[in-house]
C-alpha cells in the first residue's frame, strides 16, 4: 500500500469523510465478504456510568487516523497485506437507547463475517459490545473460546439501572456463555478506586485471573500476557482479544469515560498484545475511545488505530510463521 494511497483525500470514504480502516476495501455488504480480516464499526454508548455519549464516535476517528499507518510495520520487517486480505463492513446501524436490538444487529453482523470466513476486528463503542462480539465467536466456532481482557476495571455487575446489557456487565455477561469458562478469562491492567468492592470476591469465586497493573508492574507486561495466553488458550481453547483504551495511562490515551492513573504506557500495550496474540486468535476489538474527550492532535484515536494495526500484525504473523519476528527484525550489528 503506498503513501498516495493513504492521502486522506485520495481514499474513497465510506461515508462522509469517513475513510475504511488503513484504507481497505469497502465492502457494503457483509454476504460479499471476501477477506481475511473484516473491520466493523460499533458506535455504541449505551448507559454513562461517569461521562457518556462521546464512544458512539470512536469508529469513524479511529479509522480517519489509521491512515497514518500502512501495511508495512518496521518491527516485524513484514507487510501485514502480504498475508492478510483486509476489508472493512463499515459501521452498524444502532438503535440509541436500545442496548438489546443493538447488540442483536451486531451480532447478525459479525455472524454474516464469520460465516464468510473473515476474522472480526471491531471498533466501540463502549464495553458492552465485547459481549455480543465474543457470543457471535463462541457461537460460530462451537468450541472452548478464552479470553483476555486489557482493562482498568472488572466490568463484574449484574445490571446497571436494571439493564442486564452495559459497558458494566460485558465480563460477567461473557462468563455466562455455552463455550467460555471463566478459568479462561484473564484481565490485565485492573486497577484504581472504581473497581466496586463486591467484584473482588466475585472474580476469586468465578475463577478469572487478574493481572492487577501492581503485577504487571512488578513482573513486567511481557512475562503478564505469556502467562495470560497460556491460561486463556489452555486446552486448545481459542481465543479473543479485548482492548479497553482505560487500560492505558491517561497521559498516552486521555479520551475516555473512565480515565484511571497509572496504567500502561503506549509502549507495554503494544508489547502485551504481541505476546497475548502471538499464536493467533478469533476475534479482536478496541472499545472506550471517547473522542470529544481527546487532546488536539487526537492522540487516543491514534493510538487505538495503531493498536489495531498491530493486531492485523500479529494475526498476520501468527499465520505466516513469523511469531516472534518483532523481537529481532532490526539487531544492530556493533563491533
Amino acid at each position: 500500500m503506498s503513501d498516495e494511497a493513504l492521502q486522506p483525500s485520495s481514499v474513497k470514504k465510506i461515508y462522509g469523510d469517513v475513510p475504511p480502516f488503513m484504507a481497505a476495501t469497502h465492502v457494503s455488504d457483509p454476504a460479499t465478504l471476501d477477506a481475511d480480516v473484516a473491520v466493523i464499526g460499533m458506535p455504541y454508548d449505551g448507559i454513562a456510568t461517569f461521562r457518556g455519549g462521546a464512544t458512539r464516535r470512536g469508529p469513524q476517528e479511529i479509522r480517519k487516523f489509521s491512515l497514518l499507518f500502512g501495511g508495512y510495520n518496521f518491527d516485524w520487517d513484514m507487510d501485514v497485506f502480504e498475508t492478510l486480505r483486509l476489508a472493512d463492513v463499515g459501521d452498524v446501524d444502532v438503535v440509541p437507547g436500545d442496548n438489546a436490538e443493538s447488540y442483536a444487529r451486531f451480532e447478525r453482523r459479525l455472524a454474516t463475517m464469520l460465516e464468510r470466513g473473515a476474522t472480526p476486528f471491531s471498533l466501540g463503542g463502549d464495553h458492552g459490545i465485547t459481549y455480543p462480539a465474543v457470543r457471535a465467536v463462541t457461537t460460530h466456532h462451537g468450541g472452548p473460546m478464552g479470553l483476555i481482557v486489557f482493562d482498568t476495571h472488572l466490568d463484574l455487575s449484574e445490571a446497571l439501572n436494571g439493564d442486564r446489557l452495559t459497558r458494566a456487565s460485558p465480563l460477567l455477561r461473557i462468563c455466562e456463555l455455552e463455550h467460555v469458562d471463566p478459568t479462561r478469562v484473564v484481565v490485565i491492567g485492573a486497577r484504581g478506586p472504581r473497581n466496586l468492592p463486591e467484584w473482588t470476591p466475585l472474580y476469586r469465586e468465578m475463577g478469572i485471573t487478574v493481572f492487577a497493573m501492581e503485577q504487571v508492574e512488578r513482573d513486567g507486561v511481557e512475562a503478564v500476557a505469556e502467562k495470560a495466553r497460556a491460561i486463556a488458550t489452555r486446552d486448545g481453547a481459542q481465543l479473543y482479544i479485548s482492548v479497553d483504551i482505560d487500560s492505558i495511562d491517561p497521559a498516552y490515551a486521555p479520551a475516555t469515560n473512565s480515565p484511571e492513573p497509572g496504567g500502561l504506557t503506549s509502549r507495554e500495550i503494544i508489547r502485551g498484545l504481541r505476546v497475548a496474540g502471538r499464536d493467533g486468535f478469533a476475534g479482536f476489538d478496541v472499545v472506550e475511545v471517547s473522542p470529544d474527550f481527546d487532546d488536539r492532535s487526537g492522540s487516543t484515536s491514534v493510538l487505538a488505530a495503531r493498536i489495531t494495526a498491530e493486531a492485523l500484525a500479529c494475526l498476520a504473523a501468527s499465520r505466516s510463521g513469523r511469531k516472534d519476528a518483532w523481537r529481532n527484525a532490526h539487531e544492530a550489528r556493533t563491533p
